[in-house]
């Protein structure tokens, strides 16, 4: 079979099976792997597959995999030269990113129908866990979860959901996880705090795959820099997925021990269909009594940097806002550089935030700013984005509230 033609007829049928696993040549592969007409090396070739085709799997017999051909017969390709990945994300499909209402705290779920990453957890042990039962929208294992930084309203909701607290009879597995990796040792009066984060990141080592836990994450995905091109992280068990290592930090040396906490924040931007999201943590960009826009400091002058380095790079479409609208953060000038059409703001009336001077500087007039904390009580003022298509060749993106309990 021709190989243009034999290319195209792959393609169809991986349209016409959107979710079948998929079979990939290994990375040692340069050229192509015959496919055969029986699980024999001798047996006549009847296609080629390359590097860069993802053909159906259909099953796996002793030294092959099996793949489904154009015609709907059986292909088969040697297992020391193929590998087989997890089937695509369906992005035909709505992705939805839940900005979930923990109280205290961040928690967002980007749910893409089989797949999800989790951005950190809250501080309750119950919402984020209650949530993700009550909607089902946690396809189990989870395929990443990152906890941006050491906070306790950052990871503390995750460990009901993950069955370290040893309430919940059926948990969730998670399939990666990272971390900054900085351990909130800045001070004695963090040490009651450090023991149970570093209880958590234990529990979390022994939970996932050795070379999945990415703690610090600066160890396999760096963020990028100022003098270098930007590299994109893309995971095998989320394609369609973009992920750019904005920010992490393992030994964060400014401020005092709060703000060391909160400088360590990962920083992440994440490109679904064309939408790009960004994740801030708590990372800081002013001090706290400078007075409104504030001069740029701190994580969000590196950003700024990364930012004039390579034009565009912190455009967003979504932007959690950082530190659920304190002054510690948001000056004027990094909120003009990202430029969102959404702002969303995870925050408490516990903590007496988002701070009104900090709201102030994202309202231009057009940019809806959307927060957790300022419609009901009883952690419900869930937040909900999605992507949907609205032709063949056109998605749009649009957040609101959705109680997702009372409908």
């Amino acid at each position: 079979m021709p190989r243009l033609a034999l290319t195209i007829g792959l393609l169809l049928m991986l349209i016409g099976h959107a979710l079948a696993d998929v079979v990939v040549t290994r990375d040692t592969v340069r050229n192509f792997v015959n496919i055969r007409q029986l699980a024999d090396g001798d047996s006549v070739s009847i296609g080629q597959l390359r590097p860069g085709d993802r053909v159906p799997h259909a099953r796996s017999v002793t030294g092959w995999h099996v793949i489904t051909m154009p015609d709907g017969g059986d292909g088969f390709v040697p297992k020391r030269w193929t590998e087989v990945l997890p089937d695509p994300i369906d992005l035909s499909q709505n992705v939805v990113v839940h900005f979930l209402d923990v109280g205290t705290g961040d928690s967002a779920i980007i749910d893409m129908g089989n797949r999800e990453i989790i951005i950190d957890g809250g501080d309750s042990i119950a919402v984020l866990n209650r949530y993700a039962r009550c909607t089902d929208v946690i396809q189990d294992p989870i395929e990443l979860v990152v906890v941006t930084h050491g906070d306790t309203d950052h990871w503390k909701g995750l460990t009901r959901l993950v069955g370290f607290d040893g309430t919940e009879d059926d948990p969730f597995s998670v399939s990666e996880y990272w971390d900054p990796g900085y351990n909130r040792d800045c001070n004695a009066a963090t040490q009651g705090g450090r023991v149970n984060y570093l209880k958590f990141v234990e529990d979390m080592k022994s939970a996932v795959p050795a070379a999945k836990f990415r703690r610090p994450l600066a160890d396999s995905h760096a963020a990028i820099s100022s003098s270098a091109p930007a590299q994109l992280v893309t995971l095998d068990s989320l394609p369609g997925v973009e992920i750019t290592v904005l920010h992490t930090d393992a030994n964060p040396s400014q401020g005092s021990c709060s703000y060391k906490v909160n400088n360590a924040s990962i920083v992440l931007m994440i490109e679904i269909d064309g939408f790009r999201f960004l994740f801030t943590g708590d990372a800081n960009g002013k001090e706290r009594v400078e007075p409104s826009p504030g001069t740029p400091g701190h994580v969000e002058t590196k950003l700024l940097a990364l930012h004039t380095a390579h034009p565009g790079l912190l455009n967003a479409d979504v932007m959690k806002v950082p530190h659920h609208g304190s002054e510690t953060a948001s000056t004027q000038t990094s909120i003009d550089a990202v430029d969102p059409d959404f702002a969303i703001i995870s925050a408490s009336t516990k903590h007496h935030l988002p701070k009104s001077t900090a709201v102030a500087r994202y309202d231009d007039g057009e940019r809806v700013i959307l927060r957790t904390d300022n419609i009901h009580k009883n952690d419900t003022d869930h937040i909900l984005c999605v992507i949907s298509s609205v032709s063949d060749t056109e998605n749009v993106l649009d957040c609101n509230f959705e109680d997702v309990f009372n409908e």
